[in-house]
């Protein structure tokens, strides 16, 4: 029998693409998914007529009840769906049970994130499933289906038995132990329901859940359920005379004009200094420091915390090909993520070039140019980056991927270098290898710097107020209660003037908080200049195809001493709290790579796992899939910028609850930085514990997950936390004992509203929290 010709309708919700490769992965059926709004009901009822076998509707923020939210959604269910199986998950079922006369309610609590054991009455689409305690499953849902106001046309099916629970220390994905039927908020909630006469069925938990368990059985159930339909005599439903249309696509844009022509003809030269880090007092901050200085249009990726970063890159203003880029979007709120900002190109000449293209088509372009066109005689080399794009992408670039343009940054919206002369080190074993990327004409000034740099380096042997804060937590969790969002990413930033010294500050902050995915960016005289120690991962892309992203969620003090840390950690581990935050966060993550990822490949290896850095403990997972061979580069950015951890879910209703709580733009800050190499490999890290200096200013951003379990006072010191490490390097380079102080009454006020403007009145030892009235 052939495979099912399967509709997935989006909710635009941040789990979707885990509903996609669970469907694929068990029918054998690559789904077509569309957004709820992309065609009219009419429109929509024709095309499933002509074209589909069964429809399922994702979950998705909000209510049903709100025409903006489902689109076509509740007409579907309405009238039948043109007479194919639907599968509602979520916020389908409560579509479903809305469409044909039922009531939708707050639900007894908000459970996000959680588990409940499910008890169910047998129905086919739940055959060969546990009923009670083994069937445990996740649920993210503020609303749920009145049970007492279900017509007789529909039936329920299944129902939580006692309460819910966070996902255990000791559960992994595939490795179940029964839930128990004990905990908070015992209520019998409706958990699935069915059509009596029409193939309608709807599930309020989410089969998808990396947690939940025999969701593939559902998802077999469904589809036997679909083809057993197939077999049988089945009448046409009748369907005005409607054009059947074709599926929204995506116009490929054009890419934007090359730096230079040189596609495909770059050489990489290359030597390797075995040993001559060792040869350094201070390592690799001895390097930097001698052969570029912290100067202007300089880097440093630096994996100071070796143990996980093995490697660090730095360089400085280069040669031919080297390029300074800047970017800023479009004025806010002008529409389209297509609609092009201004990118300025200054070269190692100062000769400067103005595009007008947005920054990931030109993105794009330029890395189909940036290829080597020999690698084999690199292939032995230990690390990805041989050169290409190394800089930041800021978090209002969310408007080129989906997200909307509703704040102006002062800084760039992102910036980069393109680097074609680098150094990388090898903190495991102490190398330091000079790198050069060159077209032909350029070879013998490219081998003429890898010596020389060679035997420099040889040579070398010396050298936002509290309150407003904690009632933007309370309307996150109203805005929870309410239904739209599951998780929310609160942040402010905390600024001053004067700035400390950049290079002092990046050297103390590495010093004292090192970090696996840390950086030094410096971009001209004025900056950016961005001091970076992230412990976070946002998407690394490998030579063998795979995505890897692992995400951080939880986050405690280190104790003390050894008993106190232990407990510290001990504590932070078994937080339901945290770990919720984390598992919400994974699914997420599994539904951005499943965009890009092929089919069944998409898992989580490690999940809610305890990591130490010097400051924090934290609780880190690991999501892993193989890219399809059709995702370039640039759409897994767009399938996934900016990193959930620092969005909340859904993904885009929490940026725009973000956005409008706020008030202002974020920067470079929640954004990311890395590298994007010229042999299709890149790096990036979620920018946490950063500083970024502009104009004289300097910017820490700090924030944390709001979810249902939150307190307003709790979150706010969970922020002021995260900032801690980065008060102390602030306050060492000040000269003074401990932390730079914070006010914590009075907001930054900046000439411009919602951001930290020049023109203020100055606050030479004491930060202030910036708001954004």
């Amino acid at each position: 029998m052939r495979h099912l010709r399967v509709l997935l309708i989006d909710n635009r919700d941040s789990y979707t693409y885990n509903l996609f490769q669970l469907i694929a992965s068990v029918s054998g059926a690559i789904p077509d998914v569309i957004t709820n709004d992309d065609l009219s009901w009419l429109s929509l009822r024709a095309l499933i007529a002509s074209k589909y076998d069964c429809v399922v509707v994702s979950p998705g923020p909000g209510t049903p009840a709100c025409p903006s939210d489902v689109g076509a959604v509740v007409d579907l269910f309405r009238e039948g769906a043109a007479g194919v199986p639907v599968l509602g998950v979520c916020l389908g079922m409560q579509a479903l049970a809305l469409a044909h006369g039922a009531s939708i309610e707050r639900a007894p609590q908000p459970v996000h994130g959680r588990l409940s054991a499910v008890e169910h009455a047998g129905h086919p689409l739940l055959a060969d499933i546990p009923s009670g305690r083994a069937f445990s499953v996740v649920r993210y849902h503020s609303l749920a289906v009145a049970e007492a106001s279900l017509p007789t046309c529909l039936q329920p099916l299944a129902w939580t038995c006692g309460g819910h629970h966070a996902l255990p220390a000791c559960e992994a994905p595939g490795a179940r132990p029964p839930s128990p039927c004990s905990g908070p908020g015992g209520e019998r909630v409706l958990m699935a329901l069915a059509h009596r006469e029409l193939p309608l069925y709807g599930v309020q938990f989410h089969p998808e859940s990396v947690a939940t368990a025999y969701g593939d059985a559902l998802i077999r159930n469904f589809c036997a359920l679909v083809a057993a339909g197939l077999l049988a005599p089945r009448t046409p439903p009748s369907c005005p005379d409607v054009d059947v249309v074709e599926l929204p696509q995506s116009a490929a844009p054009a890419p934007a004009p090359a730096v230079r022509g040189a596609e495909g003809a770059l050489a990489l030269h290359w030597r390797a200094l075995p040993g001559a880090l060792r040869m350094l007092p201070l390592g690799s901050e001895t390097l930097f420091a001698a052969l570029y200085g912290y100067q202007d249009d300089s880097f440093w990726l630096d994996s100071a915390a070796t143990d996980r970063g093995r490697f660090s890159y730095m360089g400085a203003r280069g040669g031919p090909l080297w390029r300074r880029v800047t970017y800023r979007l479009p004025a806010a709120g002008a529409p389209g993520p297509s609609n092009p900002g201004a990118l300025e190109l200054v070269d190692a000449c100062g000769r400067q070039q103005r595009l007008r293209t947005t920054f990931l088509d030109w993105l794009e372009g330029e890395l189909a140019r940036w290829r080597v066109v020999d690698t084999r005689a690199a292939a032995a080399l230990p690390f990805d980056f041989w050169g290409g794009c190394i800089g930041y992408l800021g978090y209002e670039l969310k408007a080129e991927c989906g997200g909307a343009s509703r704040h102006a940054a002062r800084t760039p919206d992102a910036a980069v270098f393109l680097a074609d002369r680098l150094l990388a080190v090898d903190h495991r074993g102490g190398d330091v290898y000079v790198l050069a990327l060159a077209e032909p004409a350029d070879a013998e000034a490219a081998r003429s710097w890898v010596d020389s740099t060679s035997a420099a380096v040889q040579a070398l042997t010396l050298r936002r107020t509290r309150e407003r804060y904690l009632a933007d937590v309370e309307a996150c969790l109203a805005a929870m209660c309410a239904g739209e969002s599951y998780e929310l990413c609160l942040t402010t930033a905390l600024a001053r003037r004067p700035a400390p010294d950049a290079a002092a500050l990046y050297s103390a902050l590495r010093r004292t908080n090192a970090a696996p995915y840390a950086a030094f960016l410096a971009f001209g005289a004025r900056g950016p200049q961005v001091c970076c120690s992230s412990p976070e991962r946002f998407l690394r892309g490998g030579r063998d195809g795979s995505l890897e992203a692992r995400p951080v969620k939880g986050t405690a003090a280190r104790g003390a001493d050894a008993a106190s840390d232990a407990a510290a950690a001990a504590r932070l581990l078994a937080s339901e709290k945290d770990r919720a935050e984390n598992l919400m966060i994974v699914d997420l993550l599994r539904n951005d790579l499943g965009r890009v990822c092929q089919v069944g490949s998409v898992h989580v290896p490690g999940l809610i796992q305890l990591e130490s850095i010097p400051t924090v403990h934290q609780l880190v997972s690991t999501v892993r899939g193989a890219r399809r061979p059709d995702a370039s580069v640039v759409q897994c950015l767009r399938a996934t910028f900016p990193g959930g951890s620092m969005t909340g879910a859904p993904k885009l209703r929490s940026m725009d609850i973000l956005d409008r709580l706020e008030g202002g733009p974020r920067g470079v800050y929640s954004g990311s930085i890395g590298f994007f190499s010229a042999n299709g490999t890149f790096d990036l890290n979620i920018v946490i514990r950063t500083a970024v200096i502009y104009d004289g200013e300097v910017s820490i951003g700090a924030g944390g997950a709001v979810v249902v379990q939150s307190t307003a006072l709790d979150e706010y010191e969970e922020m002021r936390l995260k900032a801690r490490a980065l008060l102390h390097a602030v306050g060492e380079v000040d000269g003074l004992p401990g932390a730079a102080p914070v006010v914590e009454t009075e907001p930054y006020v900046g000439a411009g509203k919602g951001e930290m403007q020049s023109e203020r009145t100055e606050w030479p030892r004491g930060f202030q929290v910036s708001t954004h009235d």
